[in-house]
């Protein structure tokens, strides 16, 4: 449960002081209409409050190595790269704010031989690295991955290429959240795998449309109905919250030393899954966010709870290479009864995922303006859960080409324990696990995996069983 020292306490309220909102007051007005000439869309403008209120976190720094093999050269990755940062807007700007407008600025960089022939990099690294042989590729994806960066003076981005043996060439990227999400991959790591801009890409079909107020005052009142009403608890602790709501806003804004770990799921197990999905009326990720609400209750003894889901809000004609982190969070609350058929109650769970996922195109900060200025409080959330592409999933390949990728962890928990289904480019699944700690032990951590990894393989053989039944089989200790 997130608790607040007075030293935290304080700490929180200088960031606030710091980014011009008061702790005792209602927040600003939700933000003015989007604008064109580089001014940040929704989503964009709360990242970048995020990173006004603490710009030295790297919390939301994402690191990723790539291998480069067969038919690949240094000289053909550089290229790559720099035709991605030369087409690609939000990588080859800064953020400048003016009356109060955030909006992109474009800046020239220019990429540097440390090594001619052996080591090549882009953007601003960090002065003490003193890691540059090839054996020592991870220590500097972790430095340059736990660097922060000046988004007022430095582009959101930062990179080493490296020659190795034979064809394989090495690429340490480090993107800024604000310049990136999911959808941004197949068009950014496509042009590095291929080495061309695509001509086209494929569009989200959400309307540009502005969001009404009617759709804002849906939203809000679903909120109050369900993951922002009054009695919920904190389903690790299974404690009400014990901060006043006023507080309760500042308390989820502190960060906290993270780990993180995966779980390989068995193919078959997941293919048996796409038989469940059809049978209670879901996508394969709408039925694993109910599996993460199952693994949660089956952890926590929490039948009612709130989840943290990301979703994607990218528009009409909000192309990767001009508008960047284009994500919202959806709160879901899920209430599972006991003796209902596990069949049943997944199908009441996939159903709060798409009565959720109904106000996806409504921002989570303009949601939380509205419920902070009515008297309300932070939800009451521990955990998030996620379904998500691989990085190079959906990305091409030339024939006979290979590229791996490998993320790097930042070394931060936004949250005390998240659970990621990653579906890989190679069509398998996999469950990462990040947690804070100091809030869930290794211990515990670990057994949230195998209880999800146990309920993707138990599932399909029974729907027809009690889910307290099945519950009260994955908490066994062999059930991992």
């Amino acid at each position: 449960m997130t608790t607040l020292t007075d030293a935290r306490l304080e700490l929180l309220r200088r960031r606030l002081a710091a980014a011009g909102v008061a702790a005792d007051r209602s927040p600003a007005p939700a933000p003015a209409p989007e604008l064109p000439d580089g001014a940040l869309r929704t989503a964009e403008r709360r990242m970048w409050k995020i990173y006004e209120l603490d710009p030295n976190s790297v919390s939301h720094n994402i690191g990723l190595i790539l291998d480069f093999e067969r038919g690949y050269s240094l000289d053909g990755v550089i290229a790559s790269f720099e035709t991605m940062v030369r087409n690609a807007g939000v990588l080859g700007s800064v953020v400048a704010t003016e009356d109060g407008v955030p909006r992109r600025v474009p800046t020239r960089v220019e990429g540097r031989w440390v090594e001619p022939g052996a080591l090549w990099e882009w953007g601003t690294v960090p002065e003490r690295d003193d890691t540059r042989r090839q054996a020592d590729i991870t220590a500097v994806a972790k430095l340059l991955t736990r660097t922060p960066f000046d988004l007022t003076v430095e582009p959101p981005l930062r990179a080493r290429i490296y020659a190795g043996a034979g064809e394989r060439v090495t690429l340490v990227l480090v993107v800024h959240h604000l310049a990136v999400d999911d959808t941004s991959w197949p068009l950014l790591l496509g042009t590095l795998t291929t080495g061309a801009w695509p001509a086209e890409t494929d569009r989200p079909n959400r309307s540009n449309a502005p969001v009404t107020t009617d759709e804002v005052d849906r939203a809000v009142r679903h909120a109050q109905n369900t993951w922002a009403a009054e009695g919920i608890r904190f389903p690790l602790s299974g404690e009400l919250p014990a901060i006043s709501a006023a507080e309760s806003w500042l308390s989820p804004m502190d960060e906290s030393p993270g780990v993180r770990f995966e779980r390989p799921l068995e193919r078959s197990a997941v293919a048996a899954l796409d038989g469940v999905a059809r049978e209670v009326g879901a996508t394969s990720n709408a039925l694993l966010i109910a599996i993460c609400a199952v693994t949660v209750y089956a952890l926590t003894d929490a039948a009612d709870h709130v989840l943290l889901v990301p979703a994607d809000n990218r528009r009409q004609g909000e192309s990767p290479d001009t508008v960047g982190y284009s994500g919202n969070i959806v709160p879901m609350r899920f209430a599972f009864a006991p003796d209902a058929t596990v069949r049943a109650a997944l199908r009441d769970a996939v159903s709060v995922v798409y009565r959720s996922m109904e106000f996806t195109g409504v921002d989570y900060g303009t949601v939380l303006t509205a419920l902070r200025a009515a008297g309300g409080r932070f939800p009451v959330a521990e955990i998030m859960a996620s379904v998500r592409n691989a990085p190079l999933r959906g990305v091409p390949i030339p024939d006979g080409a290979r590229v791996d990728c490998a993320s790097v962890f930042h070394g931060i928990g936004n949250y005390p324990l998240t659970l990621a289904f990653e579906l890989g480019a190679d069509d398998g699944v996999h469950l990462e696990v990040d947690h804070q700690p100091e809030v869930v032990d290794a211990a515990r951590a670990h057994r949230a995996a195998a209880m999800a990894t146990a309920l993707v393989t138990r599932i399909p053989g029974a729907l027809d069983r009690p889910l307290a039944e099945l519950v009260g089989a994955v908490r066994e200790p062999e059930a991992g």
